[in-house]
């Protein structure tokens, strides 16, 4: 039972408490009677007050992005992104997100919600709080704020010019961070139901609930207000009556499992989410528009996940730490980006591009559709250490000409990150590199390889893919490396010679030059006759050329055979028995099996390894 399911059962026996008393209780009540009522919340959504395109909340409609800064001092930059210059720089101890006003922006400072002005940062209004901030959102014109107080919960609004209180709103329960868009506050309840009020009175005009998932997350855009839980995401709209992921626009999109921590955005009920936290350093990023598909649509806009959210450009984004990743609508990894050296700490989809803000202050802004960048930015001296950031850029369009992304280079980066904190993303990043064609791939394939820094479970990913290829231009690249030769004099080792050998065996049956094919033989038998090579590496090496061979390995394999049939090592040794007969048996002729006959009948031959030839041939 989910935590939202579970206290809804619990406090089932109270809802006649909540139908009691003032409006207050209408709004946050247990009562269930006016649940996802669609005539209401059409009105509801008639009311909002949104532009015809996506722009900034700002009244100057200019995008900036506004960070909260660690150190030297605490403080706040606001950086037009339009221009690539910070508007100003203020000292202020940030103890919450950044909520974007028409001309203010308000946050904890301290214990107390301060507005500031938008265009100097300069305190318009400050004001201590009735208990702990839950969260706080802004429009145009008022500012809005949950409070607790022990098992109290309540929202207040505040007008953005003067900070005079507008109304208060208490509930029954648990209320969550809220939103806000274009005269409409959506409020969490119980993390089971959304309500929509009347940002300028507090009159509660809808309320939703949700059915099938929980109602922790909410995300407001200039254009459209999504909610939902980490299990997936809703776009509000007429469809959001129904209550269920079916008849509602709904995503639950392909997350990879090497990205697990990636969320859908702010718990908002999460009392460490109030500020910026590193869960904004993992966060799914997208845009949606309004879908055709009707309720229950057997043919989902979104192939990738459950329901009809239709995702604007059929894909999304994920935001993982140092790292960005385009996905299409079904999952496919469409790009990487690697930004240099640091994380970044916060990201937003604009609707045109991805900006993200970097630990140290850099601003970068991507396609979402190709990983193109956009933009480079700084938010200047003195902001190399933030803590978060909140994007006002809705609509923004950089109009710099942009920088192809190296999609392989971007995941051969992630490769070699020595970062032990991202081994699973070093495992996505080579899983995409293999469903790449092309030698350079594989070159860059066994490179992890002989990374001595790199960890075994990523070697072992890297061996099974390069097996799983099957990319006949590998061919070349896997035999120079099998240049390398134990030398005492030298000094040298071979490099991954057992996995090279897997690879150039999992080439069986693939279309290749035959040129090619003398080539890697001549190599692999190098190997074959040379001292050093351990056992399980020779075994790798017969199947490699039984597999390529064609008969042409046979002359090898067989005095191979004859050189070793009474070693007590290899001739012991039950995998390089079943190497060796299996190579000569199966892909050999009347010549060779009459030589394992001969090597069956010698007595000097290891016990072992003549029971198996002997059971393994057929009569003459």
């Amino acid at each position: 039972m989910t935590r939202a399911f579970a206290v809804l059962a619990a406090l089932g026996a109270l809802g006649a408490l909540g139908a009691a008393g003032g409006c207050h209780h209408a709004t946050f009540g247990l009562t269930t009677s006016n649940d996802n009522d669609a005539t209401a919340l059409a009105s509801a959504l008639s009311r909002r007050q949104l532009t015809e395109t996506p722009m900034p909340v700002g009244s100057t409609h200019q995008p900036r992005v506004y960070a909260a800064i660690g150190a030297p001092t605490r403080s706040i930059v606001a950086f037009e992104l339009a221009t690539g210059k910070p508007a100003w720089k203020v000292d202020a101890d940030v103890q919450s997100r950044i909520a974007v006003g028409g001309d203010f922006v308000v946050e904890l400072e301290g214990k107390e919600l301060v507005a500031r002005d938008q265009a100097r940062g300069t305190v318009r209004w400050h004001l201590a709080g009735p208990g702990a901030l839950v969260g706080a959102a802004a429009d145009r014109d008022r500012a809005y704020a949950v409070w607790h107080s022990g098992a109290h919960f309540a929202i207040t609004a505040y007008d953005g010019a003067s900070g005079g209180k507008l109304w208060t709103a208490d509930a029954d329960g648990a209320l969550g961070a809220p939103a806000a868009q274009g005269g409409l506050v959506y409020v969490p309840f119980f993390a089971q139901w959304m309500s929509i009020l009347d940002g300028r009175t507090g009159t509660p005009l809808a309320r939703l609930r949700g059915l099938d998932e929980q109602i922790s997350v909410l995300h407001a855009t200039s254009d459209n207000l999504y909610y939902g839980s980490k299990q997936g995401l809703f776009r509000l709209g007429a469809r959001s009556a129904t209550g269920t992921r079916a008849g509602g626009e709904y995503a639950a999109l392909k997350i990879p499992p090497q990205l697990d921590h990636t969320s859908y955005g702010v718990d908002a009920y999460d009392p460490v989410q109030l500020a910026y936290t590193a869960a904004d350093r993992a966060r799914i990023l997208l845009r949606a528009e309004a879908s055709d598909a009707g309720p229950g649509s057997s043919a989902p806009a979104n192939a990738g996940g459950t329901g009809s959210l239709k995702l604007k450009g059929d894909g999304y984004a994920i935001s993982y730490f140092r790292y960005v990743f385009g996905f299409g609508a079904g999952g496919e990894l469409r790009w990487a980006y690697s930004h240099p050296r640091v994380e970044l700490v916060s990201a937003e989809h604009t609707g045109y591009v991805i900006v993200g803000v970097a630990a140290n202050g850099e601003v970068v802004a991507l396609e979402p559709q190709t990983g193109a960048v956009r933009f480079r930015g700084s938010l200047g001296a003195g902001a190399e250490h933030v803590i978060g950031a909140t994007f006002d850029a809705d609509g923004w369009s950089p109009s710099s000409q942009s920088e192809p992304i190296e999609t392989v280079a971007a995941l051969v980066g992630i490769t070699r990150d020595h970062d032990a904190r991202f081994d699973r993303v070093k495992e996505l990043a080579v899983q995409a590199l293999a469903k790449l064609p092309g030698a350079e791939v594989t070159k860059e394939l066994l490179g992890v390889l002989a990374d001595a820094r790199a960890p075994q479970k990523l070697k072992d990913t890297v061996v099974d893919l390069l097996v799983a290829r099957k990319d006949p231009s590998s061919l070349p690249v896997l035999t120079a490396q099998l240049g390398v030769h134990s030398d005492y004099l030298l000094r040298t080792e071979p490099e991954a010679l057992g996995p090279v050998a897997k690879a150039i065996g999992g080439l069986a049956g693939a279309p290749l030059d035959p040129r090619q094919v003398s080539e890697a033989l001549a190599a692999l038998q190098s190997h074959l006759d040379a001292p050093a090579t351990a056992a399980p590496d020779l075994v790798l090496v017969i199947d490699a050329m039984a597999a390529i061979g064609g008969g042409a390995e046979r002359p090898a394999l067989a005095s191979h055979l004859l050189l070793y049939h009474a070693d007590d090592d290899l001739g012991g040794d039950a995998g390089w028995d079943q190497a060796i007969v299996h190579a000569l048996e199966l892909h050999g002729g009347p010549g060779e099996h009459e030589l394992l006959r001969y090597v069956a009948s010698d007595p000097r031959t290891m016990p072992a390894l003549a029971a198996l030839i002997r059971d393994g041939l057929p009569p003459r």
